[in-house]
């Protein structure tokens, strides 16, 4: 038996770029991601795929991103089985954008127990409050399950420059309120590619599949692919190629830049840095935000968040508040 392990796509994700040939948008490499990551599936190599949220970056997103993402669930789900389990970014939920009467297509909104490819599964949606969740995921795995798909940061969960705790944030989930019955969990929501232990349960983030945010410029994004063999479950994280990201602090750093480079500028004289990054065949987002104009930001700007500022925004917001 093998499973493979995507999350946090982010399907839809525009940003304003500067020097990119005509047509091109940024979301063109989260469906490259995606497409990549699903070769094995697509190859006959795996018995379940598992999607554990944030599908696409918006709960509403743009029409043609929504009919490419059906389209290619609905083409899967002829080679193999597939389930996908509603991210904090589907907050209206997906089945709003998702076909529900395709066989072999599994789309979670808030909670169930699924029995699929010889697999008893709890699927449990992304819930605002720890306990919430905690509530949904007992209801499902009553009995033990094989594998509980969850979107929802964990105790000892680590984005840069921050490390999530039970108790701390009300939406972390720590040991207590894990179900009995629950070995494994395919988790999703972290962007870095992580493996921890919560209590005594194994809790995998695969990651994004592609860069979202320039914090996450040093990150290996990819899948994780789940084998069950005599009964005992491992996984082995799969690396994807992904859109290299470049910030211009200073002038030394243009030597850097490679063709198709995704480049923040933060450097002045911005203009003239940011025109020399497009000679090179480099693609510029609009000018990175300073710290002190954060209160701007909205969760689609995350591109924008200097290293070093947690690119979980809403912790970011809740830590500048207080």
């Amino acid at each position: 038996m093998r499973v493979l392990h995507l999350t946090d796509t982010h399907i839809g994700t525009r940003r304003r770029v500067h020097g990119a040939p005509a047509g091109w948008e940024r979301a063109h490499d989260h469906q490259l991601a995606m497409e990549r990551a699903l070769e094995p599936a697509m190859r006959g190599e795996v018995d379940l795929v598992v999607h554990s949220g944030d599908l696409f970056n918006r709960s509403s997103p743009p029409a043609d991103d929504a009919w490419w993402t059906w389209r290619t669930l609905s083409s899967l789900a002829e080679k193999v089985p597939v389930v996908v389990c509603a991210g904090n970014h589907e907050r209206k939920g997906l089945t709003r954008h998702l076909p529900t009467n395709v066989d072999n297509l599994r789309v979670v909104d808030r909670a169930e127990r699924i029995e699929i490819a010889g697999l008893s599964l709890g699927v449990v949606a992304y819930a605002r409050t720890a306990r919430a969740w905690a509530e949904r995921a007992e209801k499902v795995c009553k009995g033990g399950v094989d594998l509980l798909i969850a979107h929802q940061a964990f105790d000892g969960s680590r984005v840069p420059g921050f490390t999530f705790t039970a108790g701390r944030q009300k939406d972390t989930i720590g040991a207590a309120h894990l179900p009995d019955g629950v070995k494994h969990v395919l988790a999703g929501h972290i962007h870095p590619r992580q493996a921890l232990r919560v209590g005594g349960v194994q809790v995998v983030h695969p990651g994004s599949t592609e860069r979202t945010s320039f914090s996450e410029r040093y990150e290996t994004k990819g899948t994780a692919i789940w084998s069950r063999v005599d009964g005992k479950w491992d996984f082995a994280f799969q690396d994807l190629e992904t859109r290299p990201m470049v910030v211009i602090d200073r002038e030394e750093d243009l030597g850097l830049v490679r063709e198709g480079a995704l480049v923040s500028v933060r450097a002045d004289p911005w203009e003239e840095l940011a025109g020399r990054c497009q000679d090179m065949g480099a693609l510029v987002v609009h000018r990175n935000l300073r710290k002190a104009e954060a209160d701007a930001l909205v969760e689609d700007d995350q591109i924008g968040l200097p290293l070093g500022a947690v690119a979980y925004l809403p912790t970011y917001r809740a830590l500048r508040e207080k």
